[in-house]
């Protein structure tokens, strides 16, 4: 099994970001003194109730945007023909994955990194067969000599390739 660029940028992001979250996590259930603490001015000017809640908020969001990123990554492998789908939701999630940390910005820059490429991979249409099934929305049929282009989805044929592909783009790209 082969795995992919996109994959993997977009795990290493999420465990990146999960990381943060907990590093978050653990600043928030430890009691550092002042002197140990950068942020002990900001806790000083909004006071102690309110930079509690400003602390619980910001590890929630890094661990459960980690987790989702994560999630989301192996969902990208395991789906790969909804690549789009994923990268969308890779690229969305990674970005609001800076209300918490962020991964230390490394990961959420890596998240969106794998998002745009499996967006990317999504627009390359391949016909891939398996046996008589047929895993791409692309197919070929051989008739008398001349090819025809025929669209598994919806059973249309077409005399040239381009003439699917812009069918593809425009009926089928939009779901």
């Amino acid at each position: 099994m082969q795995i992919s660029a996109q994959f993997t940028l977009s795990l290493i992001g999420g465990i990146l970001i999960l990381a943060g979250g907990i590093v978050s996590l653990i600043w928030f259930l430890v009691d550092f003194p002042p002197a140990f603490d950068p942020l002990s001015e900001l806790r000083e000017n909004i006071g102690q109730e309110e930079f509690r809640l400003f602390q619980i908020r910001y590890t929630i969001a890094g661990l459960s945007t980690g987790i989702a990123v994560i999630m989301t990554s192996f969902m990208l492998k395991i789906r790969s023909q909804e690549s789009k789908r994923w990268g969308i939701m890779l690229i969305i999630l990674s970005a609001m994955s800076i209300l918490g940390m962020g991964g230390f910005i490394i990961g959420m820059a890596l998240g969106i990194i794998g998002g745009i490429l499996a967006i990317m991979r999504s627009g390359k249409l391949q016909a891939v067969e398996t046996g008589e099934q047929q895993v791409a929305p692309m197919k070929r049929v051989e008739e008398e000599k001349n090819m025809i282009f025929k669209c598994s989805l919806c059973d249309i044929t077409f005399k040239s390739d381009e003439d699917l592909k812009g069918h593809i783009i425009r009926i089928h790209a939009r779901s």
